[in-house]
């Protein structure tokens, strides 16, 4: 039976891998700051082991493991936390796995990477190269845009408010992937060798949507008259001018400059595959995989078939 650790078990990716692991027959260790955490499941394949941000003891727990998995991600985005998360704590895995001669390590990554100018694109691709040149069967997978990114204005649109977006709402555009989609192209990767030592950018079932497509999506789904708030880009420019102005003076406006700046990136950047050669996002050459869609996964939320999953804690989208 092959034995996978995956970090970042507890985020919403990497829940979900442990889930469709176990269905797999994976034997799985799976890494959590809270030792009360069983992620709802009772089965004699998994174990939990309980890591710490002061100590390496925990790193003692990893042996006999075949397949390395990451799914850890900073979730501010700021830059000590994504140091310390994208690059440092997944540099430290790598260092396991290389000590105990494990073979294959799988990232999570993420497509913005491509074209970087965030603190947190910049470590997750320091991080890649460290994996790259580490002599590891390795498989750097980038997915575009989550399900729960798209869902945060759900609520609004169910009290009748307008939709928001910037600019006419056909700025960017993304392939959203659904969890236990991306859950199943990440374990796919252990045993098909197409995958191995490759970056794997990687979106949903051919679903390419600008901002303005979600928004009449959600209103004919939940049947409200369509409303929309719209706002130009540059708006984020001169609230990001008043955070830059104080950021040598204060850590916490630093901070906030970092997040506008985030904000900024996924208000004009499309998440989908960059043409270097046309200078463009390019819908047709993103990968696709699985067979959920958006719509579908909006009209199990009406029909309450699924919890409502709202992405509270990130701020990155």
């Amino acid at each position: 039976m092959t034995k996978i650790f995956v970090a970042g078990a507890t985020g919403y990716i990497g829940t979900n891998v442990v889930k469709s692991a176990l269905e797999k027959n994976f034997d799985v260790v799976a890494a959590t700051r809270n030792e009360k955490t069983d992620f709802g499941l009772k089965d004699q394949n998994l174990t939990v082991i309980k890591i710490s941000e002061s100590d390496e003891s925990w790193l003692a727990n990893l042996h006999d493991i075949d397949v390395f998995i990451s799914c850890l991600a900073s979730r501010s985005g700021e830059p000590k936390d994504a140091h310390y998360v994208d690059f440092e704590l997944n540099n430290l895995i790598l260092e396991k796995a290389k000590a105990i001669k494990c073979s294959q390590f799988i990232l999570l990554s993420a497509i913005c990477v491509q074209k970087p100018k965030l603190a947190f694109q910049f470590e997750k691709l320091a991080f890649e190269e460290a994996l790259r040149n580490s002599g590891l069967n390795f498989s750097i997978i980038r997915p575009t845009a989550y399900f729960k990114s798209l869902s945060g204005q759900i609520e609004n649109i169910k009290q009748g408010k307008p939709y928001i977006y910037f600019g006419d709402g056909k700025i960017t555009q993304c392939n959203p992937i659904s969890e236990k989609d991306l859950s199943l192209f990440i374990l796919s990767c252990i045993r098909d060798k197409n995958k191995w030592k490759k970056i794997l950018p990687i979106g949903g079932p051919n679903q390419s949507l600008t901002p303005k497509n979600v928004g009449e999506m959600l209103f004919e789904i939940f049947e409200m008259t369509p409303k929309y708030r719209s706002f130009p880009t540059k708006l984020l420019d001169v609230i990001g001018l008043f955070f830059l102005i104080g950021s040598p003076f204060s850590n916490w406006a630093k901070n906030k400059f970092e997040l506008i700046k985030i904000a900024k990136y996924y208000a004009t950047e499309s998440m989908l595959v960059w043409d270097e050669d046309k200078m463009c996002y390019d819908p047709f050459k993103t990968p696709s995989t699985g067979k959920d869609t958006l719509e579908q996964y909006f009209y199990a939320i009406k029909k309450q078939k699924v919890e409502l999953n709202i992405d509270r804690d990130s701020k990155l989208y």
